[in-house]
């Protein structure tokens, strides 16, 4: 249709109408298989600009996710395999699920989004064949992004308390590891995952090859909390009163999600004091401001990053276990040291490394269970 389209348009009626390869770039843009009808598979509008801050996150995203399908014949030519599953985790409304739709809209990838929730709700074995059936489908619509929200929920660890959300939890992280290892063979397919409990995912999933990549998204430090103010005002009439820079030293520990509530609940108030406001001035943001207060706590947030910092450290670089203690556990083990060495004079070697080992390894044991239980 394009061709005869074009052919009309020139005032030509030929008897044979040749095609040209833009011609089919149109037909791909306008008809797609129709495997993909019935869920969404659309590419979303939000843009790395819609995101304020994470510089950093997002250059490792572009590696990620943009990289593989806009530069598969680099990939290819050095012989590296892309990345197969990507994990964001982090305190809610931190834009883990924005980050997400921007890496898809970056990549012009389909963008497949189920939620562990919408898998529990469904009967028995119907929540298996959707997860079955969205991977079947993100095949034939590659390049596609397939993005778990509430990941926590569908890859929760195995032996819960609970033996029918056990073995609806087991069967959805069995049929999601299976397809994930499929994806061996798959082009141009990648698991995005968003989740606020990290450490309540199973620990198959964090192994290379199926979330070889695991991303810390932060609460917005000051710089990024004045980018953010800036996004969230681009498109509303401030007053020359309103300093948004001095806004965001004044909202430590606020979430991207609540400094965009800031900013939409400043104009309501605006609104409400006159219909016809035609700006909003500072006392507009100084009256929502003195009303909301973080939900974060310094704790939280120190309770997020540790994941990082114990994935991180579970192997020294010369692949051991490195254990790591406590000030508590140090001196005790010193303590003990020192008691070894006056009881007995002689130099210690096979039965003092022994003692050491032991006592180091049942201190970090019961430091460590209690954490997790306070965690999950």
């Amino acid at each position: 249709m394009s061709a005869v389209k074009r052919s009309t348009d020139a005032g030509e009626v030929p008897s044979v109408v040749s095609l040209t390869m833009d011609d089919w770039k149109l037909a791909k843009s306008v008809v797609g298989p129709s495997i993909t009808r019935g869920v969404t598979v659309d590419i979303p509008k939000v843009s790395w600009d819609d995101i304020g801050g994470l510089k950093d996150l997002k250059k490792k995203l572009q590696q990620a996710v943009e990289w593989p399908i806009k530069h598969s014949a680099a990939f290819a030519r050095l012989g590296i395999s892309p990345i197969r599953g990507v994990l964001l985790h982090g305190p809610p409304g931190c834009s883990k699920t924005t980050l997400a739709k921007a890496a898809a809209h970056a990549a012009q990838a389909s963008f497949f989004s189920l939620s562990g929730a919408e898998l529990y709700s469904m009967y028995v074995g119907e929540g298996e064949a959707l997860l079955r059936n969205t991977f079947r489908r993100a095949r034939l619509a590659a390049p596609s992004i397939i993005f778990f929200d509430e990941a926590d929920v569908v890859a929760a660890k195995r032996g819960g308390s609970s033996r029918n959300s056990t073995t609806v939890g087991e069967r959805l992280l069995s049929t999601l590891l299976t397809e994930m290892d499929g994806l061996e063979q798959a082009k141009g397919i990648l698991v995005l995952a968003a989740t606020n409990r990290p450490y309540a995912i199973d620990p198959a999933l964090m192994r290379p090859g199926r979330f070889d990549l695991v991303l810390y998204v932060p609460p917005p430090d000051m710089e990024a909390r004045y980018e953010i103010l800036r996004v969230h005002t681009r498109n509303m009439k401030i007053g020359d009163d309103v300093d948004l820079r001095r806004i965001a030293e004044d909202t430590e520990l606020f979430t991207g999600a609540e400094l965009e509530g800031l900013c939409r609940e400043a104009g309501i108030v605006a609104l409400r004091e006159n219909i016809s406001a035609t700006l909003v001035s500072n006392r507009h943001f100084e009256t929502v401001k003195s009303s909301l207060k973080p939900a974060l706590t310094r704790d939280e947030i120190e309770t997020y990053s540790s994941f990082m910092k114990n994935q991180g450290s579970m192997l020294s670089p010369s692949g051991a276990t490195e254990l790591k203690l406590s000030t508590r556990q140090k001196a005790i083990i010193q303590e003990g040291r020192s008691s070894l060495s006056k009881a007995f004079p002689i130099k210690i070697s096979v039965l003092g490394v022994i003692l050491l080992i032991a006592g180091t390894y049942i201190f970090m044991h019961n430091e460590q269970t209690s954490y997790e239980s306070v965690v999950t």
